[in-house]
């Protein structure tokens, strides 16, 4: 028999599978589901993962499988996520051996009609569509892809229900009737004439109640006590609950304070974020930018998301939090995209495995140097000749570090400013590196336990300096610069070294000194100079293009020399989102 997978884990699946195996035509392999748990025992079978090792068995010859999932719109977004994955994948057509078929009937692949279900004459039943228990479907009728019938509904003859719509328990609808795409029919109801799109209808006779979303949840899919909402960041108020929900989950981390998300150059953009709960406790946060997409100097309806500057991406204490929820996280995400005409979403994860379970393409982007604070003569032997000879320069220079932590005075901060923006007006710096002064000053005397900043003094004159951002025993190199007069006395080296004592002495454990432009340059392998036996981290992006039929549009319409017919738009090496190439 052929090895298949069922994909989804809940309480449709079971029957799917029961289905299944009455049938007897099929071997499953297990369960593949996004938000439970890597081996857990469902009716004897195991649950291998979620959908990104589907390639892998498929690799091993398994790659046959039905969608066991009940909400019409989540069973779609699976569907276009395992063709990504696996574009031969066979998605086969389950049929309980109890159900009633019509041979006039015709019935489309990955579609599942389950016990004493009854399907009649010259009725046609689309892709990836639900014949539930004891659902009746007339004759002559019609039901488009994704549709859905519940247990004991019952339809007249020559009925048409589009696609995405589901009719609930008990339902019964008359003769003649055309039902719109994305609707809901509440349980109970008699559906008597016509209904438009995007509804949702109940009542004897069935009434249109409210309008409805396109992707709007109708099944209670969400586990027992998990909460997942987007909120945008526009008053003071929203600030407050923002700061909040960083420090209930991790408020240790400066990557996340509100004032580190700088967003004075961010026109047409807002700040937003994600937030999953359990209980009503926050357990997992993301700030984002949603930016509108303008199409001839026009702002468009369509956007796409970016995760801010820096290290980014999820936010939660690995301790408290498991695999199955980071998973179940990212499905409510995507479901979020589809529902807010979102066509891409580019990620920028932080260096602590935050990566993990992201269901988009993630691409290893950069090498990070990231060292062990260690005995002082054994650190110091470590290091590369030339860092050592730099440093003894240095101190015959009669360099000195002051080390500031708060209370810093208003002088301080304004030394470091002159000292960066010099640099970067010298390096002709990205314009997302011209933070005006007030940024600074309001990170660091909003988050007093965060940030250091490192100076370095030749004659009591300020020279070199860093911004050190502080995670609990990790230091991590920010913003600093040096005036290039100053070049010779090399305090770039001596900072460093003098960093690691005063570390050191304070029960630091880590230095994080980043990466370089591109992997193995300069700027990379002078960093890794000072920590070469160390293990680098490496810095990861992640890639998702949710609308790949506007995604492509958008390139046609805003790049001439680009046929979209001939890019990859995960290459690690693309501009991403492409379409903003050119902005």
């Amino acid at each position: 028999m052929d090895k298949i997978l069922i994909i989804g884990a809940s309480g449709h699946a079971k029957v799917v599978v029961e289905a299944v195996e009455l049938v007897n035509e099929y071997e499953i392999q297990g369960f593949i589901d996004t938000y439970k748990k890597s081996g857990d025992m469902i009716l004897g079978y195991e649950i291998l993962g979620d959908e990104s090792i589907l390639k892998e068995l498929s690799e091993k010859g398994i790659k046959k499988g039905v969608i066991a999932i009940g909400d019409n719109w989540v069973r779609s977004i699976m569907y276009k996520r395992i063709v990504e994955l696996v574009p031969d994948f066979e998605f086969i057509t389950v049929i309980h051996p109890g159900a009633i078929l019509s041979p006039y009937s015709t019935i489309g692949k990955g579609t599942v009609i389950l016990a004493s279900g009854t399907v009649n004459t010259h009725a046609t039943i689309g892709d990836f569509c639900i014949i539930n228990t004891n659902a009746n479907l007339g004759h002559d009728s019609i039901m488009e892809d994704f549709s859905s019938l519940a247990p004991g509904v019952t339809t007249g003859g020559t009925v048409l229900i589009g696609e995405f719509t589901a009719v609930s328990l008990g339902v019964v609808i008359l003769q003649n009737i055309s039902i719109g795409s994305h609707n809901v029919i509440g349980a109970g109801a008699l559906v008597t004439k016509n209904i438009e799109d995007f509804t949702v209808s109940y009542g004897i006779p069935a009434k249109t109640i409210r309008k409805r979303k396109k992707g709007e949840s109708y099944l209670n899919s969400m586990p027992a006590n998990i909460n997942f909402a987007a909120y945008e960041i526009k008053t003071e108020k929203d600030l407050e609950v923002y700061k909040d929900s960083v420090e209930t989950v991790y408020g240790s981390n400066p990557f996340y304070k509100i004032e580190l998300l700088d967003t004075t150059n961010m026109n047409a953009h807002q700040l937003c974020y994600f937030v999953l709960s359990k209980s009503d406790t926050t357990m997992i946060m993301m700030p984002f930018f949603k930016r509108q997409i303008s199409v001839d100097g026009k702002l468009s309806e369509y956007n796409d998301v970016i995760s801010p500057y820096g290290y980014s991406g999820p936010l939660y204490d690995s301790d408290k939090v498991d695999e199955s929820l980071i998973k179940y996280f990212w499905k409510q995400v995507d479901i979020w995209y589809q529902k807010n005409n979102i066509v891409s979403e580019f990620i920028r994860f932080s260096l602590n495995g935050n990566h993990e379970y992201y269901n988009g393409v993630l691409i290893p982007s950069l090498k990070n140097v990231k060292g062990k604070i260690i005995e002082k003569e054994e650190q110091w032997k470590k290091f590369k000749p030339k860092v050592r000879n730099n440093h003894r320069k240095a101190v015959d220079e009669e360099l000195k570090l002051k080390i500031y932590q708060q209370p810093m005075s208003i002088d301080i901060v304004q030394s470091f400013y002159n000292i960066y923006i010099e640099t970067m007006r010298r390096n002709n710096a990205h314009s997302l590196y011209f933070h005006d002064i007030d940024y600074f000053k309001n990170f660091i005397f909003n988050n007093p336990d965060s940030s250091i900043i490192a100076m370095i003094y030749k004659d009591d004159q300020p020279i070199s300096t860093e911004l050190i951002l502080i995670d609990n025993s990790t230091l991590y190199s920010y913003l600093g610069g040096t005036l290039s007069d100053y070049f010779y006395t090399r305090p770039n080296d001596f900072l460093k070294i003098e960093v690691m004592n005063w570390a050191r002495e304070n029960n630091y454990e880590y230095y994080v000194l980043g990466g370089g432009r591109v992997d193995q340059d300069g700027l990379y392998k002078y960093k890794k100079s000072f920590f070469p036996n160390d293990e680098d981290v490496i810095y990861c992006t992640g890639r998702k293009v949710v609308d790949e039929e506007k995604y492509l549009e958008l390139i046609e319409q805003k790049i001439n020399d680009i046929d979209s017919k001939d890019i990859d738009v995960y290459s690690s090496v693309s501009y991403f989102p492409l379409y903003r190439r050119d902005d």
